[in-house]
């Protein structure tokens, strides 16, 4: 009696667990992996995780930077990735990477590739290894526009072409033979020394100016601080000597001139 009462129980219960558990392809438990996909805004695949990712071959790594071109003194993050067989790439944490370059123009830190003085422009490569895979990524050096072509935009006489920026001073130049001057524009400019003077673009090696007391002066690389000045054809000396007093030396009369503030 007891046997035949269980019987239909057991072959229910075989039968419900046919339909019911046979359309089930994945089964969770509480503890078990998870697995997901991540995917960026266009529906591309950019990371997985759990067990979809195990059954992926990795097929290379890819490297990029932050920045493409970088000018003096500049930094950009390096990423890498790792490119799977289904065309997914995994992001690589930066412990797994190692990067190195030959360029003397960067250095590579903590995951940063910094510039020192970019002075030419240059394609430069860094080498990337990770996961048993090597790849490059492609920088490109460009200084932008260099003091002397700044100077040469903002016409300024050729004789001043090779000024250089003052640190720390916005709008100063610095001439290895003229002395420290800040650049107002349309031609004149603020003389550490000599005041505001007038100097018209002329694209000649020396230097002419015309300062409101001294009038035309004349000057260049390897003549100033000796000064020649056109109203009365006289050479004059400035005497450093004597700052913060600004004194000529006038050749002419053989004497010392006060200039006027």
């Amino acid at each position: 009696m007891n046997n035949l009462f269980c019987f239909p129980i057991v072959f229910f219960f075989a039968l419900f667990h046919s339909i019911t558990f046979g359309a089930i392809e994945n089964q969770g438990v509480i503890g078990g992996s998870f697995h997901g996909i991540n995917r960026d805004a266009s529906g591309q695949v950019l990371n997985q995780v759990g067990a979809y990712a195990d059954f992926t071959v990795p097929t290379g790594i890819v490297g990029e930077a932050g920045k493409s071109t970088l000018s003096s003194k500049e930094k950009t993050a390096l990423r890498a990735y790792l490119r799977l067989d289904d065309g997914t790439l995994t992001v690589l944490q930066p412990s797994e990477l190692e990067w190195s370059t030959s360029s003397t123009d960067i250095s590579i830190a903590d995951g940063f590739a910094e510039t020192t003085q970019v002075t030419e422009k240059a394609r430069v490569s860094i080498n990337l290894s990770a996961e048993g895979f090597t790849t490059r990524v492609y920088i490109r050096l460009d200084p932008g526009e260099t003091t002397a072509d700044a100077v040469a935009n903002s016409g300024l006489n050729q004789a001043l072409s090779q000024s250089t920026q003052v640190g720390g001073a916005e709008g100063w130049l610095d001439s290895s033979w003229f002395g420290k001057y800040y650049n107002a524009g349309n031609d004149w400019i603020m003389h550490e020394n000599y005041g505001w003077i007038y100097v018209p673009v002329l694209n000649q090696p020396n230097l002419w100016y015309w300062h409101p007391q001294q009038e035309w002066v004349w000057t260049g690389p390897q003549v100033h601080p000796h000064l020649f000045r056109n109203k009365d054809a006289t050479w004059l000396y400035f005497m450093k000597e004597a700052l913060p007093q600004k004194v000529f030396y006038n050749y002419e009369t053989q004497d010392f001139e006060k200039a006027s503030e």
